[in-house]
Formats: C-alpha cells, structure tokens, sequence
C-alpha cells in the first residue's frame, strides 16, 4: 500500500540515443520515447520515425510532463559555463541524430551487399552447372558417332 512514499519516477531513455531524456516527448504513432531535440531534428529533417521509418511530423511528438524540479537555466553566451555546456549538448544532439542515421543507412547497405552477394553466388552456381551439363552432352555425342560432335563445334 502507499503509506505517503514516492517512488523515484524511472527515466526515460530516448530510442536515438540510449541515453535518459530530459525532456521527453512520445510518438503519438508509434510510442517510442525520444529526448525532445534529437527527435525534433531528425523529424524536421526526414519527416519519419527514426526508428519505424513511418510518416511522422512535429504535432505527432506529445511532451511528457515530468516533475523534476526547477527549469533548466535559460542560455547564455558561450563565454560562460552554463554557455558552453548548452552548445555542447545542441553538438551532442547533432551528432546523435547524425549517428543514428549512419547506422541505419549503414543497416540498409549491408543488407544491400547480402542480397547482391547471395545473387553472384546463385549465378555462379548456375552457370558452373550449364557447363557442366553442355561438356557431358559434348561427351556423349563424341561418344556416340563423333560426326555431329565436330559439326556442333564447327557451328
């Protein structure tokens, strides 16, 4: 029972990055949690999940209201501290919205490279088996008389 103890409320951890957000927002489509920046980001710049690949647009993102205390500061200069940590996390966000999207098109050519591989594969196959098949019927016909042999390779 609740006897007046909260429990800690759990982080949510943004699909794009792994880490824990801080400002969340939800997919209204497909109910992947991402840190707000990253998702709006790569939404402005794909218009889609960047882990479904469905069809998704900025009022599709619904914030998560949690309770975590005072806002953030508001930003400064990058001649301070706090300035300098709000560039680096706009980089940070950069950056993983940037590796997310290598790493699927990374996904896609592998799975590009497979299937190209697999068909050279099946086309070496095919074409060691027709001749083998044409040199047996050469043989036989060699075999058999000879005469149509030569006038099949002179043709």
């Amino acid at each position: 029972g609740s006897r007046g103890h909260r429990l800690a409320p759990r982080p949510m951890f943004c699909a794009i990055s792994g880490v824990a957000a801080e400002t969340p927002v939800v997919s209204a489509k497909t109910g992947h949690v991402f840190e707000k920046s990253l998702a709006e980001k790569y939404v402005e710049s794909t218009g889609k999940c960047p882990i479904t690949g469905e069809a998704l647009t900025l009022e599709d993102l619904i914030t998560v209201q949690t309770t975590t205390g005072p806002s953030a500061p508001r930003p400064v200069t990058a001649s301070s501290i706090p300035g300098l940590l709000s560039l680096l996390h706009r980089e940070w966000d950069a950056l993983m919205v940037e590796t997310h999207s290598v790493k699927r098109a990374l996904d896609g050519t592998r799975k590009e490279l497979a299937h190209a591989l697999y068909q050279h594969d099946a086309a070496c196959r095919v074409i060691a088996k027709l001749t083998a098949e044409r040199d047996e019927a050469l043989r036989r016909l060699e075999a058999g008389g000879g005469a149509p042999a030569k006038r099949a390779a002179e043709g």
